[in-house]
């Protein structure tokens, strides 16, 4: 048998500084992707059901015992539920140990805009849910590069992520996520700001 990807479900384009946030079912794919390359996305993930329960990075590098995450790893909620299964990355350089901008964090930078911690919460709005449920360790960053170094070192770096990379998770319950494309000036993205696009689709079958 092999398995066949179904049909595209829903394709959302975000521009910098902007956010979007969506919903899948148990087995549906979502493909993160970085359009034009060396973009930066913040994303948190919820059970829909019970969004109280988070997707935790701080969890999920404990049962990798490691400081990435690859295909075929598991993201597990503060319960120590899978929320996610890694089926596919192309780049393979994201940041998973958690964490967003925030205006006070830019402004401690030099930087007085608002952060992706704002974008993040104005979804949440949208969706009737509490800013409070948002916490660092929900979120993922794909494409940001902040190796860590072997003498401790922990320094941003510019993305590697190049035109159509992308990451994609397999939902393991009923999702609700939200995203913010990062608008921080390099390292932390390339020049100039480019979109991010987030594609849903149905769940994989199994074909003779």
């Amino acid at each position: 048998m092999t398995l066949e990807r179904q049909t595209l479900l829903q394709s959302i384009t975000i521009e910098p500084g902007q956010g979007a946030h969506g919903t899948l079912e148990t087995g549906q794919v979502l493909r993160i992707i970085d359009v034009q390359g060396q973009q930066v996305f913040d994303f948190s993930s919820f059970n829909r059901d019970d969004p109280t329960e988070y997707c935790d990075l701080v969890y999920s590098l404990f049962v990798k015992e490691a400081w990435k995450l690859a295909a075929e790893d598991k993201l597990y909620t503060q319960r120590m539920r899978p929320l996610w299964s890694i089926t596919a990355d192309t780049c393979g350089v994201h940041e998973w140990t958690g964490g967003f901008c925030s205006h006070a964090f830019n402004r401690f930078l030099g930087h007085d805009q608002p952060g992706c911690k704002e974008v993040l919460e104005a979804e949440l709005h949208k969706l009737e849910l509490s800013p409070q449920l948002l916490i660092p360790s929900s979120c993922l960053n794909p494409f940001m590069n902040m190796p860590h170094r072997s003498d401790g070192s922990w320094r941003v770096e510019p993305p590697v992520s190049q035109a159509g990379d992308y990451l994609e998770l397999r939902a393991e319950m009923p999702v609700v996520w939200v995203g913010s494309v990062c608008t921080m000036p390099p390292p932390t993205n390339g020049l100039p700001l480019s979109s991010i696009r987030c594609e849903v689709y149905a769940a994989e079958v199994r074909s003779q």
